[in-house]
Protein backbone atom coordinates (compact mmCIF):
# COMPACT_ATOMS: atom_id res chain seq x y z
CA UNK A 1 0.00 0.00 0.00
CA UNK A 2 1.27 3.45 -1.06
CA UNK A 3 1.32 6.25 1.32
CA UNK A 4 -0.86 8.88 0.63
CA UNK A 5 1.66 11.82 0.65
CA UNK A 6 4.75 10.54 -0.54
CA UNK A 7 6.14 13.72 -0.85
CA UNK A 8 6.16 15.02 2.85
CA UNK A 9 7.81 11.60 3.56
CA UNK A 10 10.99 12.84 1.36
CA UNK A 11 10.91 16.06 2.27
CA UNK A 12 10.74 15.20 6.29
CA UNK A 13 13.79 12.90 6.10
CA UNK A 14 16.48 15.41 4.37
CA UNK A 15 19.27 16.70 6.78
CA UNK A 16 19.81 19.46 7.47
CA UNK A 17 22.76 21.32 5.76
CA UNK A 18 25.92 22.34 8.29
CA UNK A 19 25.20 25.74 6.95
CA UNK A 20 21.49 25.76 7.78
CA UNK A 21 22.34 24.56 11.04
CA UNK A 22 25.06 27.14 12.02
CA UNK A 23 21.59 29.60 10.77
CA UNK A 24 20.48 27.82 14.03
CA UNK A 25 23.24 27.86 16.23
CA UNK A 26 24.21 31.42 16.37
CA UNK A 27 21.15 32.53 17.00
CA UNK A 28 21.50 31.03 20.27
CA UNK A 29 21.69 33.77 22.53
CA UNK A 30 23.06 32.64 26.08
CA UNK A 31 25.93 30.98 26.03
CA UNK A 32 25.21 28.08 28.42
CA UNK A 33 22.44 27.27 25.99
CA UNK A 34 24.85 26.97 23.12
CA UNK A 35 26.96 24.90 25.52
CA UNK A 36 24.19 22.31 25.95
CA UNK A 37 23.50 22.25 22.42
CA UNK A 38 26.71 21.35 21.69
CA UNK A 39 26.86 18.53 24.13
CA UNK A 40 23.90 17.24 22.53
CA UNK A 41 25.75 15.94 19.35
CA UNK A 42 28.59 15.31 18.03
CA UNK A 43 27.70 17.52 14.70
CA UNK A 44 26.79 20.27 17.24
CA UNK A 45 30.11 20.22 18.62
CA UNK A 46 31.90 20.14 15.71
CA UNK A 47 30.18 23.18 14.60
CA UNK A 48 29.99 24.82 17.95
CA UNK A 49 34.10 24.57 18.10
CA UNK A 50 35.01 25.82 14.91
CA UNK A 51 37.05 29.12 15.13
CA UNK A 52 35.05 30.60 12.69
CA UNK A 53 31.68 29.88 14.01
CA UNK A 54 33.15 31.18 17.74
CA UNK A 55 34.32 34.34 15.84
CA UNK A 56 30.87 35.08 14.57
CA UNK A 57 28.95 34.30 17.74
CA UNK A 58 30.85 36.46 19.68
CA UNK A 59 30.39 39.43 17.09
CA UNK A 60 26.27 38.64 17.06
CA UNK A 61 25.98 38.34 20.55
CA UNK A 62 28.57 40.80 23.35
CA UNK A 63 29.80 39.00 26.24
CA UNK A 64 27.65 39.37 29.40
CA UNK A 65 28.57 42.19 31.87
CA UNK A 66 28.83 39.69 35.36
CA UNK A 67 29.81 42.88 37.40
CA UNK A 68 32.01 45.12 38.37
CA UNK A 69 34.42 45.16 41.07
CA UNK A 70 34.77 48.05 43.77
CA UNK A 71 37.42 48.23 46.11
CA UNK A 72 38.16 44.31 47.23
CA UNK A 73 34.42 43.63 46.02
CA UNK A 74 32.97 41.90 43.43
CA UNK A 75 29.57 43.34 42.37
CA UNK A 76 27.49 40.69 40.66
CA UNK A 77 24.72 41.78 37.98
CA UNK A 78 21.71 41.20 39.88
CA UNK A 79 17.86 40.26 38.41
CA UNK A 80 16.33 40.71 35.98
CA UNK A 81 19.59 40.70 33.84
CA UNK A 82 19.39 37.60 31.77
CA UNK A 83 23.51 37.26 33.10
CA UNK A 84 22.42 37.08 36.95
CA UNK A 85 22.62 33.53 37.55
CA UNK A 86 26.22 33.25 35.71
CA UNK A 87 27.01 36.55 37.95
CA UNK A 88 25.99 34.88 41.15
CA UNK A 89 28.36 32.10 39.97
CA UNK A 90 31.27 34.21 39.95
CA UNK A 91 30.95 35.80 42.93
CA UNK A 92 30.64 32.47 44.73
CA UNK A 93 34.21 31.56 42.73
CA UNK A 94 35.87 35.19 42.81
CA UNK A 95 38.99 35.40 45.38
CA UNK A 96 40.00 38.57 46.29
CA UNK A 97 42.33 37.85 49.76
CA UNK A 98 45.70 37.44 48.15
CA UNK A 99 46.52 35.21 50.80
CA UNK A 100 48.64 32.98 47.89
CA UNK A 101 51.19 35.67 47.13
CA UNK A 102 54.39 36.21 49.19
CA UNK A 103 54.71 38.58 52.02
CA UNK A 104 55.91 41.67 51.13
CA UNK A 105 55.68 43.46 54.47
CA UNK A 106 53.18 45.53 56.22
CA UNK A 107 52.04 47.12 53.08
CA UNK A 108 51.52 44.68 51.37
CA UNK A 109 49.86 44.03 47.84
CA UNK A 110 48.02 46.80 45.59
CA UNK A 111 46.24 47.17 43.34
CA UNK A 112 47.12 48.98 40.23
CA UNK A 113 44.53 47.56 37.29
CA UNK A 114 42.03 44.78 36.61
CA UNK A 115 41.36 44.09 33.00
CA UNK A 116 39.97 40.93 30.99
CA UNK A 117 39.59 38.94 34.53
CA UNK A 118 43.24 39.68 35.82
CA UNK A 119 44.53 42.61 38.20
CA UNK A 120 47.78 43.89 38.56
CA UNK A 121 49.12 44.37 41.84
CA UNK A 122 52.07 46.26 43.49
CA UNK A 123 54.19 45.99 45.71
CA UNK A 124 56.93 48.40 47.20
CA UNK A 125 59.07 47.64 49.93
CA UNK A 126 60.81 50.71 51.73
CA UNK A 127 63.90 50.14 53.62
CA UNK A 128 65.39 53.54 54.00
CA UNK A 129 65.25 54.80 50.65
CA UNK A 130 62.14 53.64 47.94
CA UNK A 131 63.32 50.74 45.88
CA UNK A 132 61.56 49.66 42.17
CA UNK A 133 58.29 47.70 43.08
CA UNK A 134 57.55 44.18 42.78
CA UNK A 135 54.77 43.45 40.40
CA UNK A 136 52.24 40.52 39.96
CA UNK A 137 49.31 39.81 37.34
CA UNK A 138 46.90 37.51 39.49
CA UNK A 139 43.75 36.08 38.30
CA UNK A 140 41.18 35.82 40.97
CA UNK A 141 38.92 33.24 39.22
CA UNK A 142 41.62 30.64 39.02
CA UNK A 143 43.53 31.87 42.36
CA UNK A 144 47.16 32.12 40.59
CA UNK A 145 49.48 34.58 40.11
CA UNK A 146 52.50 35.25 38.48
CA UNK A 147 55.34 37.68 39.16
CA UNK A 148 57.10 39.55 36.99
CA UNK A 149 60.37 39.97 36.51
CA UNK A 150 62.16 43.04 38.22
CA UNK A 151 63.52 45.66 36.51
CA UNK A 152 67.44 46.56 36.82
CA UNK A 153 67.40 49.73 37.55
CA UNK A 154 70.20 52.02 36.41
CA UNK A 155 70.80 56.03 36.81
CA UNK A 156 70.25 56.77 33.52
CA UNK A 157 66.92 56.19 33.89
CA UNK A 158 64.67 59.13 33.59
CA UNK A 159 60.79 59.59 33.68
CA UNK A 160 61.22 61.90 30.26
CA UNK A 161 63.25 59.73 28.40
Amino acid sequence: MESALPGLQAAAVLPLTDHLLEEILVRISAPADLVRASAACKAFHRLTTDPAFLRRYRSLHPPYLLGFVSYQRFMAAEAPRPEAPAARAVARAIDFSRDQLPDRGPRGWFRCDLRDGRELLMSAVYEGRPVLPALAVRDPLARVYTLLPPVRYQATYSPLS
